[in-house]
């Protein structure tokens, strides 16, 4: 006879993707614990993070699946901002890019889209604000926090966590969205391929003097590429990557002087440009997980796979496996399945592991081939940039992908809710 745990599903890691995917698979009724190391509020501090995500549009339509979308909205204004158009172009610091590049934009696949953007770019804080929102207003859900979990351990019909004040809570499944050190990966076991980018990112966001109409720029400098994506208002996301010590070096720099070398690489397509935000920096690397699963365990997001930002899509693979994760469990259980068992995870880890591991290794290649001043590769990049752009299949399968239109999309990508689809019951 099955033992009743305390939570169909336990989830390790109160960050973006966590949240999702608690609100993903509560939404189709199975109830759900969240533990974080951190309390909830301290989450919502503004100094918690200076990122923001470009969220693609079969990912926002997940949002607005969730309900998250909507608490984006206060009043009449919303905090996502549409990214219309992308411009990928090649170049040197303090000189105008080369003429050679690609331009994606959203009319040219209205017809998949939905006449949606490619995406929107919406800052961590405020998205993290909407998640909360949304998980207290989801029964399925309960915090625990602050709470350290310092052991688990599987059986046939359960996983039990151990915390460290004494404290234990048993599930059917284990979710590790506890970020790229993640320590329940490290307690499983389980072994990453990882190497270093030898990279910073630098991230702040400034205002400008000009509108940006939803243009995304990429602008692949020598030492790395140089983001500016479009907030909303006259504002934008800058994700500057530089070698270490030049990073360093930029964020030594007082305000006027950071400002000027912003400006240099920026030109004066916006008008002038000023920071209005303190400036973070990040090490680079890759890391990919050997394997995504374990004994009624899961690795989602950022503990299965660290990515370069370099095409922003980090936070969409996160959302994906959320997606993903929710309807497998969905399927088990319709299916008379325990949803914690090898096989129901094997569908899990082999639906994601191939779109993953293409996309966290092109990254990493593309940014080692712009990431350079070598003469012969220069010119190839920007040859194959003007060739892309000239070849509008090509071009628009890059375009489909950016704005995740690519591959077998679970329902909720699809926008659709289940809620609406389901009406399930947990199945405690």
């Amino acid at each position: 006879m099955k033992t009743k745990s305390d939570f169909d599903v336990l989830i390790v890691g109160g960050g973006l993707v966590g949240l999702t995917a608690a609100l993903a698979c509560a939404q189709a009724g199975f109830k759900i614990g969240v533990i974080d190391i951190a309390k909830p509020a301290d989450q919502l501090d503004d100094t918690h993070d200076g990122r923001a995500s470009a969220i693609a549009t079969a990912s926002f339509r997940m949002m607005r699946a969730l309900g998250v979308a909507d608490a984006l909205v206060e009043g009449d204004n919303t905090h996502a901002g549409p990214i219309n158009q992308i411009l990928v172009s090649d170049g040197q610091a303090g000189e105008a890019p080369s003429p050679l590049n690609l331009f994606f934009d959203a009319a040219q696949i209205e017809e998949v889209n939905a006449g949606e953007p490619l995406g929107y770019m919406v800052e961590n804080r405020r998205m993290r604000h909407a998640l909360h929102i949304q998980t207290k207003n989801q029964k399925n859900i309960t915090w625990i926090a602050p709470a350290r979990v310092c052991h688990f351990q599987a059986d046939a019909s359960k996983t039990t966590l151990s915390f460290d004040d004494g404290r234990t809570l048993s599930a059917s499944l284990l979710v590790a969205a506890d970020g790229r050190n993640s320590f329940v990966r490290k307690l499983a076991g389980i072994g990453v391929t990882a190497w270093p980018c030898n990279q910073k990112a630098i991230v702040t966001t400034v205002e400008h003097e000009l509108p940006h109409d939803g243009i995304a720029h990429e602008l692949f400098l020598p030492s790395g590429p140089f983001a500016i994506l479009p907030l909303t208002g006259n504002r934008a996301s800058i994700v500057w990557t530089e070698t270490p010590r030049a990073a360093d070096a930029a964020m030594a720099l007082d305000n006027d002087q950071f400002a000027a070398e912003l400006a240099r690489r920026f030109g004066d397509f916006l008008g002038k440009v000023w920071p209005i935000a303190p400036r973070w920096c990040y090490p680079l690397s890759f890391q990919h997980a050997k394997t995504y699963i374990g004994e009624r365990l899961v690795l989602i997001g950022d503990a299965a796979h660290g990515i370069h930002p370099i095409a922003g899509q980090g936070f969409n693979l996160g959302l994906r496996d959320a997606a993903a994760l929710a309807e497998i469990l969905v399927q088990a259980r319709a299916e008379g399945r325990d949803i914690g068992t090898e096989f129901t995870l094997d569908k899990f880890e082999n639906w994601r592991k191939f779109d993953n591991t293409a996309l966290t290794h092109a990254c990493d290649v593309f940014n080692r081939l712009f990431s350079n001043n070598v003469g012969p590769l220069k010119h190839a990049r920007r040859l194959g940039l003007a060739t892309v752009d000239k070849l509008p299949p090509l071009r628009e399968f890059f375009m489909k992908e950016a704005s995740g239109q690519v591959g077998d999309l679970p329902p909720l990508l699809r926008g659709k809710s289940y809620e609406r689809h389901h009406g399930a019951e947990s199945s405690l």
